[in-house]
């Protein structure tokens, strides 16, 4: 702005100094007889007048050809477009009020209105920005085909009574408080985690190994939990840990995992969970399969447990496995325990547990544990 105002100044100048000369000038010809004056202004009127005719005329063209020029540069102009790239966020900033989960969230956008030729443009897809669990940001699109949450985020509340808990507050669902363990958790004692007001649990049963060799393992502690969970009272489901690679591997997880139930003569109360995941590391096997092939694993899983079991199996998953491996039909397919560790679920998508943290502390065991809301 700075620039324009002294142009300004320099071109005000130039005129009032145009302005001085001619009042000069027309002092120094006042000598001159009127009759004089009359005469040479009467025979050069016509030659003036024809001339300035003339370059109004000709000048005329070229302002039109200006305006329209200018007319045509501004309807061709694009419009400044937002910046949504994604950006990373740093440890615990989704819990901050101006990063939630629910400011971040990029809601669709509105139909175009009519451009003038009746056709109206189609609405865009639904963008979802969401945070993972390694703090790092990420927007997907909401597949519009699959069964959406039926719960209101917001009314997801801590208890005052027991504030590390997490109760949905909405009418129509009971909450039960649960916890997931495997061997890391040591000896329980499952009778303190009832008492506590525990309701139900996860027990891994087994898992397969990183690297290139992936080898089948038992969890060490998978009959003992199984045993005393149900002794204790509590509703048991189980889960494996998988990094299959293909339907084979994937039939002979869940074989394994049927086998571990079988031993602990264990009737399970809720699902088999199918837990496919990602390791951030170079020791991961399954970091680049496709989501055409989890599909392929999670039928097959699906079918060798049911074929051999009386179990339900079901899926564990979280927003970047919703976003990037689970294709549409999966989803729809089973009952889902998410995991999202964030003070409100972020997924648009149906779930039955939710699990919440995994810094939970439970009278009964030793160290952190993952603590789970189940809604019924």
């Amino acid at each position: 702005m700075r620039k324009i105002t002294g142009r300004k100044t320099r071109i005000t100048s130039k005129a009032q100094t145009y302005s001085a000369d001619q009042n000069s000038f027309t002092r120094r010809r006042s000598f001159l007889g009127s009759t004089a004056l009359l005469c040479a202004l009467l025979l050069t009127a016509g030659c003036l007048f024809g001339c300035g005719t003339g370059a109004k005329q000709k000048s005329a063209p070229k302002a039109a050809s200006e305006k329209q020029t200018s007319a045509d540069a501004a309807s061709q102009k694009p419009a400044a477009a937002a910046d949504h790239a994604d950006a990373a966020a740093s440890t615990g900033a989704a819990a901050s009020a101006d990063t939630s989960p629910a400011s971040q969230t990029a809601q669709s956008a509105e139909p175009a209105g009519d451009t003038g030729t009746g056709a109206v443009a189609a609405q865009e897809p639904r963008k979802l920005r969401y945070i993972d669990a390694w703090d790092e940001w990420h927007t997907m699109e909401v597949d519009p085909d699959v069964k959406a949450s039926v719960y209101d985020a917001s009314l997801f509340v801590h208890p005052e009574e027991n504030p590390q808990w997490v109760v949905y507050t909405g009418d129509g669902y009971e909450c039960l408080q649960g916890i997931d363990v495997s061997e890391h958790q040591g000896t329980i004692d499952w009778q303190a985690v009832a008492d506590a007001g525990y309701r139900f649990a996860f027990i891994r049963v087994g898992y397969r190994g990183y690297g290139e060799a992936g080898t089948l393992q038992e969890d060490a502690m998978a009959v003992e939990n199984l045993r005393g969970a149900k002794e204790a009272g509590l509703f048991v489901g189980t889960y494996f840990f998988s990094q299959a690679l293909n339907e084979k591997e994937a039939s002979e997880e869940a074989s394994l995992a049927v086998s571990v139930i079988e031993k602990s003569g264990v009737e399970p109360d809720l699902p088999l969970m199918y837990d496919p995941e990602l390791i951030r590391d170079d020791q991961g096997r399954a970091n680049e399969i496709t989501r055409d092939q989890v599909a392929l694993n999670t039928k097959a899983f699906r079918e060798t447990v049911e074929a051999s079991s009386s179990c339900r199996a079901d899926i564990y998953s979280n927003l970047p496995w919703e976003h990037h491996y689970f294709d549409t039909a999966t989803m729809n397919s089973f009952d889902i325990w998410y995991a999202d560790y964030e003070p409100q679920p972020q997924t648009p998508y149906h779930f039955t547990w939710w699990q919440y943290t995994n810094e939970g502390t439970v009278p009964g065991i030793d160290g952190y544990t993952d603590l789970n809301l189940w809604l019924r």
